[in-house]
């Protein structure tokens, strides 16, 4: 049961973040939050392997999508609270805002690849 819901959260959010990844490059601010191309390009590459890893036919993609990019999520959060906005050339442009969500996606995604472990040890 936890690895389905792991696997449906994983499919889920990579569509939302391709969608937001493509939708960004046509309007640069949603949601009061602007969207910067390399912003777009994280959404973009990060939705495309969380659609990968959630739908491949190996239990093991949603546990891997969710310990790795819950992590790397997270991280940005930290970092972004911790007052960077850019990564050096690269133009984010976090904000408080920003950080929430990528801190609210990190911790689900997190969540998500540890049931789904934890289910894959059970079996």
């Amino acid at each position: 049961m936890a690895s389905s819901l792991a696997k449906s959260y994983v499919v889920l959010s990579g569509a939302i973040l391709l969608v937001v990844g493509v939708v960004g490059f046509f309007r640069h601010e949603m949601f009061h939050l602007t969207f910067p191309p390399a912003h777009n390009v994280f959404h973009l590459v990060s939705g495309a392997i969380a659609l990968w890893a959630g739908l491949a036919r190996s239990a093991d993609g949603p546990r891997r999508f969710g310990l790795i990019f819950g992590a790397i999520y997270t991280l940005v959060a930290f970092a972004g609270f911790a007052g960077l906005r850019d990564f050096g050339p690269i133009q984010l442009d976090l904000n408080t805002h920003f950080n929430f969500i990528h801190l609210g996606v990190g911790l689900l995604s997190l969540a998500a690849g540890l049931a789904s472990a934890k289910s894959a040890v059970g079996q």
